[in-house]
């Protein structure tokens, strides 16, 4: 599980309220700019790159200067862009690029005099570039600065893709899949920032026993297991160090307790990474039973064995290998957790650079999908359960995915099936549905 630090913020309508930080130095905002070009240039994911590079030689107040002005600037990207186009009168080079993106990032959400943006972004072109360059950065800021630029001429699609920096194809996409209302909630949830939410681990201490322990935490909104810290960071407590409770989203903590399993029974989790389903599917069991968890990537498998050892879960066993091949198992279950591979789309407030993805990747995730149905039906025993949940609120991902799925397997009917949207309880989009095979 990746670690990171964001400051709070508070999205008002489809524009945030200017966010009141400290001053943010040169030092900040030059790792965040280099965070930034390796986004760009590299495709990489934000967490990841920020949990590399905020390491100890960073103090919690600078990481969260750093996160805030990385994740802002790619949240909000496309409004950030609209604002920038008119000025551009030349093809600009990925530093300067990122580097006014960011700067129009502090201007428009960010409680800052425009001065100060201006003279760093100037002071730190000019280092890494020359004095042209800095004529060039402080020219283009003022005149972004002098004039923003309306959203009024806009169509109502347009307006709500570039007002909440969604691309046109997800806003017409959710627009038909769930209606115009609900999609202005979701686009306003996905900028909101994520709660920091644990589960307590019960096979070692109840909720109610843990919160008395630790009253930094209090009560989830959704999951009888849940629990939020407001102040800190999860992974930095002596709770999660002793097992008590472990990182993971609310809407997340649904879907163990959807296919309820027993100590009696024997699990198959076919895509398990980094373990927060497993761990909780062992810890329902009382760490009883037996559960065979899967993945795709050695280092991966290794992060689920983590976890289950830090929880003391010793009935999870961690194999390695690629659920879609059906010849790597040599037994039944009586219930199966598939939390596939998708889309991603209900985790944009968590990673804001999925929804700049390629839509047509979509295409080859369902045909993956489809194929791990087809495989849990065929190592489900007769009277088994199957839990299939996505973190996507593409409906051909999950709704259309379960029809074509039963349409193949008249033996299979559907139990329950839940969509939790982002905006519900401030948590995670997410869908599970819950399947049974005949006897």
């Amino acid at each position: 599980m990746i670690i990171i630090t964001v400051l709070e913020r508070e999205v008002s309508s489809w524009h945030a309220t200017l966010i009141r930080i400290p001053h943010i130095n040169m030092k900040e905002r030059d790792t965040a700019l280099d965070i930034l070009i390796d986004y760009e240039k590299n495709n990489s994911y934000l967490n990841i790159t920020l949990n590399h590079t905020l390491t100890k030689d960073f103090s919690a107040k600078e990481r969260g200067l750093i996160t805030t002005l990385v994740y802002g600037t790619i949240q909000n990207r496309l409004y950030l862009e609209y604002q920038l186009e008119p000025h551009i009168h030349t093809r600009l080079k990925v530093v300067e690029r990122m580097l006014l993106l960011m700067s129009l990032y502090q201007h428009f959400y960010l409680d800052m005099p425009d001065y100060a943006i201006v003279n760093e972004a100037v002071d730190i072109i000019k280092e890494r570039r020359n004095k042209r360059a800095g004529g060039m950065i402080n020219a283009i800021l003022h005149s972004c600065f002098k004039e923003t630029r309306s959203l009024d001429n806009l169509d109502e699609d347009t307006y709500l893709s570039i007002s909440t920096s969604h691309p046109l194809w997800l806003v017409k996409m959710f627009k038909a899949q769930y209606g115009l209302e609900t999609t202005k909630k979701i686009l306003k949830a996905d900028n909101e920032v994520p709660l920091k939410t644990g589960r307590v681990n019960t096979y070692k201490i109840s909720r109610a026993d843990f919160l008395k322990q630790y009253p930094a935490f209090k009560e989830g909104h959704l999951s009888k297991d849940s629990v939020l810290l407001e102040e800190g960071n999860i992974a930095h407590t002596e709770a999660f160090k002793q097992g008590l409770v472990t990182i993971q989203d609310e809407s997340s903590q649904m879907v163990a307790r959807l296919l309820d399993p027993s100590g009696d029974d024997i699990v198959l989790d076919m895509c398990g990474a980094p373990g927060s389903k497993t761990t909780h599917l062992g810890a329902l069991m009382h760490n009883k039973g037996l559960i065979d968890v899967y993945d795709l990537y050695p280092h991966k498998a290794k992060l689920i064995q983590d976890n289950a050892s830090r929880l003391g879960l010793t009935n999870i066993h961690v194999h390695t290998g690629d659920s879609t091949d059906l010849s790597l198992f040599d037994k039944k279950y009586t219930k199966i957790l598939l939390d596939g591979p998708c889309s991603g789309l209900g985790v944009l407030s968590r990673k804001p650079e999925i929804k700049y993805h390629d839509s047509n990747i979509m295409d080859e995730i369902i045909l993956i999908q489809s194929k791990l149905l087809e495989n849990a039906y065929s190592l489900c025993l007769n009277g088994g359960r199957i839990v299939y949940s996505t973190c996507t609120l593409n409906k051909k991902e999950n709704e259309k995915q379960i029809a074509a799925f039963l349409k193949k397997h008249p033996d299979i009917h559907i139990i329950k099936e839940r969509t939790i949207l982002p905006y519900e309880y401030h948590s995670d989009g997410f869908y599970m549905c819950l399947l049974e095979k005949d006897v």
